[in-house]
């Protein structure tokens, strides 16, 4: 069975997380994925705000969507 991987939505931004955590972008084929550890990292941080329109979203990522991309 292939590891779960995450897209990564900011609500804040509305835009999806780009690898490496390194800015956004509207272009969901240009987003990064993350591990489920990386990806709960980042919406715990972004919900300590305690704003919850600003906290950030975890996609589950189609098995086969963009296998070549690098976490």
């Amino acid at each position: 069975m292939k590891e779960i991987v995450y897209l990564l939505w900011s609500n804040k931004h509305q835009m999806w997380w780009r690898p490496n955590a390194a800015g956004y972008t509207n272009v969901q084929a240009q987003a990064g994925l993350y591990s489920e550890t990386e990806a709960l990292h980042y919406v715990l941080n972004s919900a300590a705000c305690g704003i919850l329109a600003h906290v950030t979203c975890m996609v589950a990522a189609p098995v086969n969507w963009r296998v070549d991309n690098d976490r």
